[in-house]
């Protein structure tokens, strides 16, 4: 009897652990200067509910969720005067897919050495830095 005990609560432990949502994974967050004006710009990305949330200066000013079997995210915004744009590949998305398109698409990026996720950041049109997550 004990042992089924200890059986069921392993077994209930485990799959409560498989089930959890891990949150969203996050970026490490990059300080330019632009125009004599420091922006931060932090960003998440929740692979469950596929939601891409950038911020600069803990503001969230971009938000988009990625279309199916589509890796590329193009997010566009105004902070105070500075017109911010964003250019994300996400290459998770597509390995993500599974079955035989997601182990296609793994072996795509990897010739291409596209596999990161990752956002270009545009401050007036110039690129000024990357976010990987």
């Amino acid at each position: 009897m004990k042992y089924a005990s200890l059986s069921a609560l392993t077994l209930a432990a485990i799959l409560t652990g498989c089930a959890s949502d891990p949150g969203p994974r996050m970026a490490l967050e990059k300080t330019v200067e632009v125009d004599g004006t420091e922006l931060k710009f932090n960003g998440s990305y929740h692979d469950k509910k596929n939601i891409l949330i950038l911020t600069v200066n803990g503001d969230p000013i971009m938000q988009g969720r990625f279309p199916p079997y589509t890796p590329t995210q193009n997010l566009n915004a105004k902070y105070k005067d500075f017109a911010v744009r964003s250019h994300c590949y996400f290459g998770s998305v597509l390995g993500n897919q599974g079955g035989a398109f997601g182990a296609i698409a793994a072996v795509v990026q990897s010739s291409k050495s596209s596999t990161a996720d990752k956002c270009e950041l545009y401050v007036n049109e110039k690129l000024v830095d990357n976010l990987y997550f």
